[in-house]
């Protein structure tokens, strides 16, 4: 028993991370910055999907960003929401809500997750995490392509300036008002988003430039753009704030333990989904860079990130492919690029605020198409 607790907490040691921190310094601080940027309209778009509200996606992001590098075991790891946890935990809001208003319960919302945390500490505890690459393929599969009809669906909506459906079967029930209460106004920014979305990797072979702009982030700046320009008559995130002071934009939320009852299937059902989320990033990383993560601490360092996330009002994280990749390529090879990408963010969180606020939802609801 003695043995095991000492070979445990070696393994889930952030020596591991911190020591190597100063081996790639340059690289790792500008592929920071350039994710951390990348991961801005992604994080806004996964929280607004999870009905937690865009902020809660960007402060997900910071967590997974700045713990998930501490504690992780995928040395060029990017931790934070990502479309199938977002979805997850929005299935989850539509039974955890207050009174009769239908507003998610945001304490039931990030009690879950911080639980989901400690759930993920344990099973990096009793070393089950890399059993999780015995799912087969086609389950996998299946499971992510679920998600996206679900993330489709669920932005028609916003995609012509109407409020979100919180489910599927919402969707389908108020289609025909839907159709009947279009916002042109909304499609002046949505149809050029998305747009850009899917000819940008186009325009980087005809203008070098681009290359340095990632398609999420072209797509956030044109639509924000048109709609200050035109002065357009359609929802923004900062319509879904109560205000724009800086009680808003960060919060504490204590655990309530007390409905421990309540939240325990909702939360070992995230925590299954960050392992398996996770744990296949990793995989992949491992392939481009031929190194081998450790399943157990990143397993770990997910625990960590969400218990962070769950009290600061974050989003659920997970380590994410796409930025994963894009860390990789833009030369990261220590866990500092996770940590910069997440003060990064949160630089801008707290520095520009007031910039998310102006961003349309029609916007966000155009890169969840293309995520889709």
């Amino acid at each position: 028993m003695y043995n095991l607790i000492i070979n445990t907490l070696k393994e889930i040691n952030p020596w591991h991370n911190i020591r190597i921190l100063h081996s790639n310094i340059k690289a790792d601080v500008l592929a920071g910055i350039t994710v951390g940027i990348i991961a801005l309209p992604l994080a806004l778009a996964f929280g607004e999907i999870s009905r937690l509200g865009p902020v809660a996606g960007i402060w997900g992001a910071i967590a997974g960003g700045i713990v998930g590098g501490l504690f992780g075991g995928c040395m060029v790891g990017v931790s934070g929401p990502t479309a199938p946890k977002a979805a997850q935990i929005a299935a989850f809001m539509s039974a955890f809500v207050i009174g009769t208003t239908n507003n998610p319960d945001l304490i039931a919302a990030f009690s879950i997750i911080f639980l989901s945390g400690l759930i993920l500490i344990m099973i990096s505890v009793i070393k089950i995490s890399k059993f999780i690459h015995y799912t087969p393929y086609p389950v996998v599969a299946g499971f992510m392509c679920g998600i996206g009809v679900i993330v489709i669906l669920t932005q028609i909506n916003a995609f012509v300036g109407l409020e979100s459906e919180k489910s599927i079967h919402e969707v389908f029930q108020n289609f025909s008002y839907t159709i009947q209460n279009i916002n042109i106004e909304a499609l002046y920014v949505a149809i050029p988003s998305l747009m850009i979305l899917f000819l940008w990797e186009s325009l980087e072979k005809k203008i070098a430039f681009f290359k340095n702009i990632p398609s999420p982030l072209a797509a956030l700046i044109i639509g924000t753009s048109i709609a200050y320009l035109m002065n357009l008559n359609i929802p923004y995130i900062g319509d879904k704030m109560n205000n724009t002071g800086d009680a808003q934009i960060f919060s504490f939320y204590i655990p309530d333990l007390s409905r421990l009852g309540e939240f325990i299937i909702p939360a070992l059902a995230l925590a299954g989904l960050a392992v398996l989320d996770s744990l296949l990033s990793c995989k992949v990383a491992d392939n481009m860079t031929n190194t081998h993560h450790s399943s157990d601490r990143e397993t770990f360092g997910q625990g960590m990130a969400n218990m962070a996330a769950g009290l600061f009002g974050g989003v659920t994280t997970a380590t994410a492919t796409m930025r994963t990749v894009a860390n990789i390529k833009f030369g990261a090879k220590t866990p500092l690029a996770s940590i910069i990408h997440g003060l990064t963010l949160l630089a801008i969180l707290l520095g520009l605020g007031f910039l998310v606020e102006a961003i349309p939802t029609a916007c966000l609801a155009a890169i969840l198409f293309k995520v889709g």
